[in-house]
């Protein structure tokens, strides 16, 4: 926990190239620090970077990681690639960058979260913040949001370590291997690593085997860094990942490809004024190329469906130039940021008689967005009990389509869509919008929110309360989506360029008691929103995909409200005894007072942790009751209630420069077959999986 408008791909690289040159030129040590505020928790976080060996599990992935975090949820489709949520809400409400990086899926089912994209050998820590002005790089984050920090090695006296790691599960014939290594000099710093992960089909608890949910997927990064001079600080990052044949067992395809480059140059000065104590700006490109296959399918291969290719694109660069500093009581930060983004997928279907020609159709006709903004934030310790944060942010942004073809198919739904009707700016006669090929429409959406919190600590208490207001644009889906297959409902989901900005309220607060030995902590927030997007159905259209209940328009709602609290307690007790436990309960409703989609019912878990002599153990419990408060109209039905256990062991020693890591355990130990209320269409989880893994570590 810690407590602490549209433009040329030319104007982009001109605002990074000028950012860069007035962040060089400003230039001449304070180090003072303010009591800290909460932000939210860290998920994960080590000197040098996330050592996967002082894990319980080593070989585990991010999502299961992720499965730790207080405010984290995860929906799954299948082994590979959960759905982060933050506060009981997913993709189009939360933020999740890389390094403050913003990136975007390519996949219109959400089949590739950003969090598949990297593994943890190549990061360092998750901040996970809660509703609005956590994280200045942050875009229409009403629910959260996630930033993904990079290990990078940080420059010392030409130290050296490698690290390897390989581990084995049961089930589904799991494997995982990494390799990672690092140099710190003085005026260089670089480490680099690469990571592979294959596994078969899984079985459900009693050994039902869950067909297609198997992977394979690798990663390679390199992070560096050097001082030109001291106290300006140039870095550089490169991350390559690969999936391949990626089943989803929740939907009615897989994929054949998902594929991530990612790359961002920076320029840090510290250390330059009585005032300011660093200025960083940052470039940064990133590709993701996914493409869904059904071609291994049963149905498929036996003629009974028809096949389909959905292959999808998004590109995105783009730079921030964040500036701290601090006077007297205060701590400040300013931070600029632009990106602009391109999202393309489309969709071919091959009839079962080939004597009929295959049906083409643009899912997301190539939609652009350009967005910029300016976020501050100010944190003042009144006295040492008493900490005041400030933040606000507010942005431009303009989207629209770029393909003719896209536009047209749209437009049949929205045939009142005139020039200059409404948000909508139209492509003139010899005018040029976008660059030399022109575009078709664009909305123009001005985007902010403000936020503050008030922190309180005496002695073994801690006390803190806060509150935001804010907006967010559509997503690309929400606005442009056409035809989009949701299987969780079974209805076929329509864009609606004519939505409004969805707005929230929020308000937070948190009390922590804690000494030595325990700690209790009971905190909560509450979301009340207006303009709330979803989808609701639309009886006057017909579905285009076969078997189809109907077909779903995203529209505004007058309002609904979600509710998250949780409850955690950590005990230490007889030296080497660590008790952890977390109760967690939310509830979203809609104007109708119906139950929002995704939203888990109570649930909780408990740990017994034993740490001595270079040997550790851990027995857990965690579980949740029936989730009796669903909503047919999106899809949900009756989830049980479910209890898991978990057990696992690990010893460590060293020999000279080398430590060796040994962990051993067994989830699911009494092979339950259960699936969660976030499990897309009740996939089963794993059932018994006993899983081994063996680390070194090697320091020179």
């Amino acid at each position: 926990m810690m407590k602490f408008r549209y433009v040329t791909r030319h104007s982009l690289l001109v605002t990074a190239i000028s950012c860069f040159v007035v962040t060089a030129a400003f230039s001449q040590s304070n180090d003072s620090i303010a009591t800290p505020i909460e932000i939210e928790e860290i998920v994960i976080t080590v000197k040098t970077g996330f050592n996967p060996n002082r894990q319980v599990k080593s070989s585990a992935s991010l999502d299961e990681y992720l499965q730790q975090s207080e405010k984290v949820q995860l929906v799954k489709r299948g082994s590979y690639a959960w759905e982060p949520a933050i506060n009981s809400m997913t993709t189009e409400r939360i933020s999740v960058t890389i390094d403050g990086m913003k990136i975007f899926c390519a996949c219109t089912d959400r089949m590739d979260p950003i969090t598949s994209y990297v593994e943890t050998s190549n990061l360092s820590k998750v901040n996970v913040g809660s509703g609005f002005g956590d994280n200045p790089q942050a875009t229409n984050s009403i629910g959260g949001s996630m930033n993904l920090l990079l290990n990078k090695a940080g420059f010392g006296d030409n130290e050296w370590e490698l690290r390897a790691n390989t581990g084995y599960e049961t089930n589904g014939n799991t494997q995982a291997y990494s390799a990672d290594g690092s140099f710190s000099g003085q005026w260089f710093y670089a480490n680099a690593g690469f990571s592979h992960r294959r596994s078969g089909n899984y079985q459900a608890g009693g050994g039902e085997e869950v067909r297609y949910s198997q992977y394979a997927k690798n990663n390679a990064f390199t992070n560096f860094g050097f001082l030109p001079r001291r106290g300006h600080t140039i870095e550089g990052t490169v991350i390559y990942d690969l999936a391949r044949d990626v089943g989803y067992p929740a939907l009615l395809m897989d994929v054949a490809t998902a594929e991530g480059f990612i790359t961002s140059l920076s320029y840090r000065r510290e250390s330059f004024s009585p005032i300011f104590n660093k200025w960083e700006t940052k470039a940064y490109y990133n590709r993701i190329r996914h493409i869904m296959d059904d071609t291994r399918r049963e149905e498929v291969i036996n003629g009974a469906q028809m096949h389909m290719d959905m292959p999808g694109t998004s590109i995105t660069g783009g730079i921030y130039s964040t500036l701290t500093g601090s006077r007297g009581r205060h701590n400040f930060t300013a931070n600029f940021d632009a990106y602009h983004n391109r999202s393309a997928a489309e969709m071919t279907m091959y009839p079962l008689d080939p004597a009929h020609p295959p049906m083409f159709m643009l899912t997301w006709g190539d939609v652009r967005t350009f967005n910029s903004g300016l976020a501050l934030s100010n944190e003042t310790s009144i006295d040492r009990h008493n900490t005041v944060r400030i933040s606000a942010k507010a942005s431009l942004q303009r989207s629209g389509m770029h393909d003719k073809a896209g536009f047209k198919m749209l437009q049949t739904y929205y045939p009142g869509l005139n020039p200059y009707a409404g948000r909508f700016l139209w492509k003139q006669p010899n005018t040029v919008l976008w660059d030399l090929s022109g575009r078709y429409f664009a909305v123009d959406r001005f985007l902010w929110n403000v936020s503050g919190k008030y922190l309180y600590k005496k002695e073994s208490w801690e006390l803190s309360g806060g509150g935001g207001y804010g907006s967010r644009a559509p997503s690309v889906s929400e606005a442009y989506g056409y035809f989009l297959y949701n299987t969780f409902d079974g209805y076929d989901y329509l864009g609606n360029p004519g939505l409004t900005n969805e707005e929230s309220l929020e308000g937070n607060a948190s009390l922590t008691w804690r000494n030595h030995s325990l700690h209790v902590k009971l905190d909560g927030s509450l979301f009340y929103f207006t303009a709330y997007i979803i989808g609701k159905p639309d009886d006057r259209l017909h579905h285009m995909t076969a078997g189809a209940t109907g077909v779903k328009v995203y529209q505004n709602l007058p309002h609904a409200t979600i509710f998250n609290t949780s409850l955690t307690l950590k005990y230490r007790f007889l030296q080497y005894f660590q008790w952890r436990n977390r109760l967690s309960y939310a509830i979203g409703r809609d104007d109708k007072n119906a139950p929002l989609p995704l939203i888990s019912p109570f649930g909780g878990e408990t740990a017994l942790h034993f740490s001595a002599y270079h040997f550790t153990a851990e027995t857990s419990l965690h579980g949740a009751t029936p989730q009796t408060d669903f909503s047919p109209e999106y899809g949900e039905d009756r989830t049980p209630g479910y209890v898991i256990a978990n057990l696992s062991a690990g010893y460590e020693w060293r020999v000279k420069d080398v430590i060796l890591h040994l962990k051993s355990g067994i989830e699911n130990l009494f092979d339950k077959n259960y699936s969660t209320a976030s499990d897309w269409n009740n996939i089963p989880r794993k059932g018994r999986n006993v899983f081994v893994s063996l680390g070194m570590e090697i320091f020179k």
